[in-house]
């Protein structure tokens, strides 16, 4: 799994909190994985992996607060639509910058 460290200083990363970072490294690494099963994905090693891996995490990082539909505080009233697919699109993107992902049958 994708440490800390790995994110800070191979892949550059900053969005993150350290205190967080495990939970939603490991978050990442599950969506990973499931892309692995259910496509056909092909990397230089587990270094473009990793890099993967934290470029979903910072992903799943910055839509954390999308779950939220509505919220009213007095007169002021807020709506989030929640899309679950423009999430998976996202991730997919994400983890195509790094990996090679086939599609279908080949």
């Amino acid at each position: 799994m994708v440490d800390y460290e790995f994110y800070v200083n191979q892949y550059l990363g900053s969005a993150i909190p350290e205190k967080v970072f495990s939970g939603v490294a490991a978050q990442a690494q599950r969506c990973f994985g499931k892309l692995k099963r259910v496509y056909r994905v092909e990397s230089s090693g587990e270094a473009a992996e990793n890099m993967a891996v934290c470029a979903m995490a910072e992903s799943l990082w910055q839509n954390r607060n999308r779950g939220l539909t509505s919220a009213n505080i007095g007169s002021v009233s807020v709506q989030y639509e929640t899309d679950r697919n423009a999430l998976r699109r996202d991730l997919f993107d994400k983890a195509s910058i790094y990996v090679d992902i086939y599609r279908g049958v080949g």
